[in-house]
């Protein structure tokens, strides 16, 4: 299909609309009106019409820090299961998927890559016990008029300890909306330790507008 092509030019106009709706969400029910619109062509508007690079770099980061592939992973915010589908290449087996949203976890559902799916709001307490998992992962979930830096202390809780947790923050954010601060007060009180922050594009041929990191539960 040629770049010229009338349908092409729509799916990747689409796209872009869809994502400058997501980037402009103000409110929790915005976002589960979002997602439910978006749920069945979301893989291929992300992946497909904006070249999204996020979930697979995440991913092969927390690869690099986590080497045991069988004990329980958090894919938190998984969405569709992007992330998911690249942690299954990078051999992972024991991966439990977080959203909020029902119709986006359906889909993921169908993926066959999570041990099992949780529907749970991360800007609540989650009903997960203390030191669960053995890491998590999250790509896209801290962004605009997403989830805030609030949800941390709670993400470290179920994680047990020498946990990482991998996760892109949007690089806009990271000052205006607290999540550096939020950080180094967890640093301090010594909940976890920061590894790495790489700045990264999401998508393929745009700058670098997202913060790829690496923590680790003390």
């Amino acid at each position: 299909m040629s770049q010229s092509d009338p349908n092409k030019k729509f799916a990747d106009e689409s796209s872009k609309k869809l994502l400058k709706r997501a980037y402009s969400l103000s409110t929790s029910d915005d976002a589960r009106k979002l997602y439910r619109d978006w749920a069945k062509t979301y893989d291929h508007h992300l992946e497909t019409g904006l070249k999204y690079q996020g979930p697979k770099k995440i991913a092969t980061l927390f690869a690099q820090a986590m080497t045991d592939r069988s004990s329980p992973v958090l894919d938190i915010g998984c969405g569709t299961g992007l992330v998911a589908d690249h942690l299954a290449v990078e051999s992972f087996t024991n991966i439990v998927g977080l959203d909020f949203s029902p119709e986006m976890l359906a889909e993921a559902d169908q993926k066959n890559v999570y041990r099992f799916l949780i529907e749970a709001d991360l800007e609540e307490k989650l009903l997960i016990a203390d030191a669960s998992y053995a890491g998590a992962i999250s790509c896209g979930t801290f962004t605009h008029g997403h989830v805030g830096p609030s949800a941390f202390r709670e993400i470290f809780r179920v994680l047990a300890q020498g946990a990482p947790f991998a996760c892109t923050i949007h690089s806009h954010l990271w000052t205006s909306a607290g999540f550096g601060q939020a950080l180094a007060v967890l640093e301090n009180e010594r909940v976890m330790s920061i590894e790495t922050i790489n700045d990264e594009p999401y998508f393929e041929g745009e700058s670098a507008d997202g913060k790829f990191c690496i923590f680790r539960k003390i």
